[in-house]
């Protein structure tokens, strides 16, 4: 009895067009999925330490609170009357300053509405805590 080598087994190689072809369906996926719109950052600056003795305060502290309520250095005031009462501030300190803290629970868009509320004020400095 004779026996045969067997024949030796060929490794198959593994093509690289495949993995090709879903590489460059996922960028194409992602390319088309993605937004390409530009995003509106709001300005903010690092608050700063100011060793001025001037008798009126360099910023203004304006809460907003869970329910929407503002509150601008200890004094409620409406929504509609933040404009006018920050302007009033503005007249007497030019330079001044706010430095907003909202809430754990305020939504994103309620922050950014008074955001726009006080760029449309004016106010030069604006910090976020």
């Amino acid at each position: 009895m004779q026996l045969e080598p067997r024949p030796s087994a060929r490794r198959r190689t593994i093509g690289l067009t495949p993995l090709i072809d879903v590489v460059f369906i996922l960028l194409l996926f992602f390319m088309l999925a993605s937004s390409l719109t530009r995003l509106h950052a709001v300005p903010l600056e690092a608050p700063s330490v100011s060793s001025e003795g001037t008798g009126q305060p360099q910023s203004l502290l304006l809460r907003i609170q869970a329910d929407g309520s503002l509150d601008l250095n200890g004094d409620r005031l409406p929504r509609s009357g933040l404009a006018a009462a920050l302007r009033a501030w503005q007249a007497r300190s030019p330079t001044l300053g706010v430095v907003v803290q909202p809430d754990d629970s305020v939504d994103l868009q309620q922050l950014l509405r008074v955001f726009d509320t006080l760029a449309a004020a004016g106010v030069p400095v604006l910090r976020l805590y």
